[in-house]
């Protein structure tokens, strides 16, 4: 340890730079990261917060809840205190700055109604909470929303929190508000049925009662998420991207070391000469690694937090501790087997010809 940190004070200079490359390598790493996160978070935590099993879809519609269509003749003998019914679709608001929202419709007795962090819930048809997302476009309590295509409005009367769907944020109205909305949007006069909604939400694994299987499925809800448009894709991306630069910086600090290593080729010739172990010289290069490692991870840290505070209101960015706590295991594990090589190229000096 004694001649790893005197090596690192005495030669400031080269260390630096090394630290530098770390520090701008974990700073991409862990904001990428957590943009990753925010973006995948924001296509489904609008449901997560269901805490729901699964969810029934009609089975022409390939899994996409916008386009698919139940009538009360295909769930009424589903339907249990662990269901709830759900109409979903999408909209653009009509005012100074438009956002496209997804209308979702439903009974606000059920356990999908949403929680309200401001405001309150709905006691009335042309009411509606709203994600608190749509606070940055200016909308505020007591005021109407208006829709492109349709000539409903609706009264904001509450807020919620983490009301996103597909990275859109969720208008919660009523599922007879829901129908003509869906109606005058879509132009389909058949939305107007009654008794039409988008799905069932069920809590349980197994959908119990009669029902035709030719024309309607239940998925997990872990299978819904993931096959949400762009949503797999956009995962397996922003992963193999995360882990190709954890990869790379862990290589490109080991080539460092291991340049370093040859260029104290002499000076590791004479300690070894005097008596020094090579396993000693071994453990120094080593916890030089790890200290690099470990101090370039911090700065990139910090780094990352602070843009996050400073554009978490623009882009979607969300800190992840167990995340971040796994990349800095997984980076400092591998720039510990990219030193090996420069261990190995301790072990091989010979005292006599690196002297001489």
């Amino acid at each position: 340890m004694f001649l790893a940190i005197n090596e690192l004070m005495k030669d400031k200079g080269r260390f630096f730079l090394i630290a530098f490359v770390i520090v701008l390598m974990s700073y991409l790493t862990f904001f990428l990261t957590s943009l990753a996160f925010g973006l995948a978070t924001s296509y489904t935590q609008g449901i997560e917060k269901w805490q729901a099993s699964g969810i029934v879809l009609n089975r022409d519609a390939n899994n996409a809840v916008e386009r698919s269509l139940l009538l009360e003749s295909d769930y009424r003998d589903i339907l249990t205190p662990d269901t709830a019914l759900l109409g979903v679709s999408g909209a653009t608001t009509r005012q100074d700055k438009s956002e496209d929202v997804s209308l979702f419709g439903m009974d606000f007795e059920s356990f999908i109604a949403p929680n309200v962090i401001e405001g309150r819930l709905p006691d009335g048809p042309d009411q509606a909470v709203v994600s608190d997302e749509l606070k940055r476009s200016g909308v505020e309590l007591g005021q109407v929303i208006n829709f492109k295509g349709a000539d409903t409005g609706l009264t904001v009367v509450g807020f919620s929190d983490q009301a996103t769907f597909q990275t859109a944020p969720i208008v919660y109205i009523e599922l007879d508000v829901w129908r003509e909305l869906a109606s005058d949007l879509a132009g389909m006069s058949g939305m107007k049925d009654p008794t039409t909604v988008s799905a069932l939400v069920t809590r349980g694994d197994v959908v119990t009662g009669d029902y035709d299987s030719e024309t309607i499925q239940w998925i997990s809800i872990r299978d819904f998420s993931f096959d949400l448009p762009g949503y797999r894709a956009q995962v397996l991306t922003f992963g193999l991207m995360i882990g190709f630069l954890i990869a790379i910086a862990s290589f490109v600090m080991a080539v460092f070391m291991y340049i370093l290593t040859l260029q104290k080729k002499g000076i590791f010739g004479v300690l070894k000469a005097e008596g020094v172990p090579s396993s000693y010289i071994s453990k120094s290069v080593m916890v030089q690694i790890v200290l690099l490692a470990a101090a370039g991870l911090a700065v990139g840290l910090i780094l990352t937090i602070v843009s996050g505070l400073a554009l978490g209101s623009v882009v979607p960015f969300v800190i992840n501790p167990w995340f971040y706590l796994g990349i800095i295991l997984l980076f400092v594990a591998c720039s510990a087997i990219g030193g090996i090589a420069s261990v190995r190229a301790v072990t091989k000096i010979d005292p006599v010809e690196a002297i001489s």
